[in-house]
């Protein structure tokens, strides 16, 4: 399933989690991937992986909200490997889990500059090459927050929300150069941020809420967007693709 030989991938928060994961199942299927992480040692670490599988692999250990290196980092991908044929948005950080009193303009202005911003800048880097060649696939990392909302997360909210949103609207924009655009939004996914921000005890009340009973691991949201990203979904764009195990059935 999914054949991505030949493909280059740029993959932002690729160091670990749902990012790390994406690559490794996309570089199995033949993907090179450029991996963009602000935690360099992560990154290159998922590097490493992707070349033990036999595959390519750059390392960008950038922001992504500032748009001079994540333009510089797409610019030197094409340099060297010709293309970016794939590009998944999906590097972000933790919800707010506070009260809307509580949310500092620094705090709402990071997560809008972290995942809206980043999401917007990599694939003004990606896109370009993409009309010339008349090919793409863009994949933004949304969230369940993103499509029904969550009490006490309204940054996080926001910028997930912005996710969905932009990815709709260039659906419609690159569809005429045969460029695809999709959004995966996850629910509670057993990535390192859940595990460094929530207790152990918090967590199993989560879970105990989510009808399938556990949170999803990193490879099962990665499989979901491989999907999007691969031949089988030609023709899917501006589509909204949620594993949440049942938390959110709309």
């Amino acid at each position: 399933m999914g054949n991505l030989a030949g493909r280059v991938a740029m993959i932002t928060g690729g160091g670990s989690g749902i990012g790390r994961a994406t690559a490794l199942i996309m570089a199995g299927r033949g993907a090179d991937i450029a991996v963009v992480d602000l935690n360099g040692v992560g990154a290159e670490e998922t590097a490493a992986r992707v070349r033990a599988l036999g595959r390519r692999a750059l390392v960008f250990a950038i922001d992504v909200s500032d748009g001079a290196a994540v333009r510089a980092a797409g610019a030197k991908t094409e340099a060297e490997w010709g293309a970016i044929d794939i590009l998944c948005n999906n590097a972000g950080i933790a919800s707010d889990r506070r009260p809307v009193e509580e949310v500092t303009e620094e705090f709402f202005d990071r997560q809008i500059a972290v995942h809206a911003k980043g999401a917007l800048f990599a694939t003004q880097a990606a896109v370009p090459g993409m009309k010339r060649r008349r090919y793409g696939k863009i994949v933004n990392t949304s969230s369940v927050n993103g499509t029904v909302g969550f009490q006490n997360c309204g940054a996080y909210n926001a910028a997930k929300g912005a996710l969905l949103a932009m990815a709709k609207g260039w659906a419609k924009e690159f569809a005429p150069w045969n460029i695809a655009v999709n959004v995966v939004a996850p629910g509670e996914v057993m990535t390192p941020m859940p595990m460094a921000h929530d207790s152990p005890e918090l967590m199993a009340r989560i879970a105990e809420g989510i009808p399938l009973k556990r949170y999803a691991q990193p490879e099962e949201i990665g499989y979901a967007i491989a999907y999007l990203c691969s031949p089988e979904a030609d023709f899917v764009t501006g589509q909204v693709l949620s594993p949440n195990g049942g938390a959110v059935i709309t």
